[in-house]
């Protein structure tokens, strides 16, 4: 009898720490890719960001910040300013991209540019190939994952979504030398991003 009490204790005691492990065990996270995917199915319409930015063009490098925003529904398009001082001159340039363009107005030319945006560093967009989970961050804006990934050029970044409810936090891109940092800090204002006046494009 009592042989058979300690088999029934010394059972009970292993399913109960059995349950006690399952429950302390962390929730596996979303696989990389599924998290890239999450700003498109959250509740997030547009937002707010500031922006830190190392600019390399041929012999010349600088540093720059500014802000901007972007829209994620129902088309994404974004645009933002971004300054820098060099031989103590501020220079000011703009960029919009939409509808599949962007538009840069740079402080050597009174009127817009546009190109293709498919080559464009748009923090809007969080697709991207070979995604691997980094792990999770601790940011001003609440707890995220980290995954890195390429866009559609080959280029790498990092992005950080919000775990509790998928919103995109921050975007840091890598291309030919520059580095663009995007921190998000404001949400679903209304905002909506147009495409420069025609008579102001260069042609």
């Amino acid at each position: 009898m009592i042989a058979r009490r300690c088999l029934a204790l010394s059972t009970a005691a292993l399913l109960l720490s059995a349950c006690g492990n399952a429950a302390n065990t962390p929730a596996k996270p979303p696989t990389a890719q599924e998290i890239l995917n999450k700003p498109d199915k959250a509740n997030v319409k547009d937002a707010h960001f500031t922006l830190v930015a190392h600019i390399v063009s041929g012999s010349t490098a600088f540093d720059a910040t500014g802000d901007g925003i972007v829209v994620i529904k129902p088309q994404q398009a974004s645009k933002f300013t971004m300054q820098t001082t060099l031989a103590g001159q501020t220079l000011k340039f703009e960029e919009i991209i939409t509808g599949g363009k962007e538009y840069d107005l740079s402080p050597d030319n009174p009127r817009w540019t546009v190109k293709s945006s498919t080559t464009s560093s748009n923090p809007s967009s969080f697709k991207g190939t070979d995604a691997s989970y980094l792990g999770e961050d601790s940011l001003p804006q609440g707890k995220a994952w980290h995954v890195k990934a390429k866009d559609d050029s080959g280029n790498p970044f990092e992005a950080w979504v919000r775990e509790s409810d998928g919103y995109p936090l921050k975007y840091a891109s890598t291309s030919q030398g520059s580095t663009f940092t995007a921190t998000f800090d404001r949400f679903n204002t209304g905002v909506t991003v147009s495409a420069p006046p025609a008579s102001d494009i260069q042609q």
